[in-house]
């Protein structure tokens, strides 16, 4: 809380700590939950599918080195698996019909988003979860327009 000359104002501080019901009226911000944003959801697919294959390696080795007994290619595959299924949840809900979506496709498309939008195809036609490869062929495609 600034006062007339741009300093804190110690007698407003308590303010910052006051309920919604208390301020009703007094204030006029806006709090938009930024997870609820195409940026968000892309961005996040985008670093989770990108950063999965150096975090998979040091959790294997983390536990190859304490427990002999691991096979490291199911924890390499279950970790996979977690990846792109959490990856998923976030992607699923983009829409490449809707303008503000696009506009979020279009402040992400680089190469990377391609690189990470094919793996995430490859890694559901494994699992032949074919409306799953749709939907991120569909972004792809988004994507490749976008840069030609």
């Amino acid at each position: 809380m600034y006062t007339k000359n741009n300093k804190v104002g110690l007698e407003n501080i308590f303010e910052l700590f006051s309920s919604n019901e208390d301020l009703e009226g007094k204030n006029d911000t806006v709090h938009i939950d930024f997870t609820q944003t195409p940026v968000y959801w892309i961005g996040m697919y985008k670093k989770l599918v990108l950063n999965h294959i150096n975090f998979n390696k040091k959790v294997v080795k983390f536990f190859k080195d304490s427990n002999q007994e691991l096979d490291i290619k199911d924890m390499e595959n279950a970790g996979e698996f977690v990846v792109y299924n959490r990856a998923w949840y976030y992607i699923q809900n983009v829409n490449i019909n809707v303008e503000e979506h696009v506009l979020a496709i279009e402040k992400y498309t680089d190469e990377y988003l391609d690189t990470a939008l094919k793996l995430g195809i490859h890694f559901f036609e494994e699992w032949e979860e074919y409306e799953k490869c749709a939907h991120l062929k569909h972004i792809l495609d988004k994507t490749q327009e976008i840069l030609n």
